[in-house]
């Protein structure tokens, strides 16, 4: 098994188990606020998985799924984060009305 395999088994356990946390911790609030923390918390968590692909350049998992342009799938997943944060925050403007 190579260093990248391992790397990229360890970097999806971490953010499985940042999902499972984010899951666990927003189920008390309930709710509009829950749902919206929910959402937010998923995009930081997908802010998180790009920034940590950044970091780790070669042994990255995102670049591996783009031999060909690798920044266009490090904009795609920072525009899907950016997507599920403005989702969580639309749920938190719905509470103040």
């Amino acid at each position: 098994m190579s260093i990248q395999t391992v790397v990229q088994i360890l970097a999806v356990i971490i953010i499985l188990g940042m999902l499972y946390s984010l899951w666990r911790t927003t189920r008390a609030y309930g709710g509009l606020i829950g749902a919206g923390l929910r959402w937010i918390g998923l995009g930081m968590v997908v802010f998180s998985l790009e920034a940590l692909d950044r970091v780790l350049g070669n042994l990255s998992y995102i670049s591996s799924f783009s031999s060909g342009n690798p920044e266009l799938a490090h904009n795609i997943v920072l525009l899907l984060a950016l997507i599920f944060s403005g989702i969580g925050f639309s749920y938190l403007t719905k509470v103040a009305k």
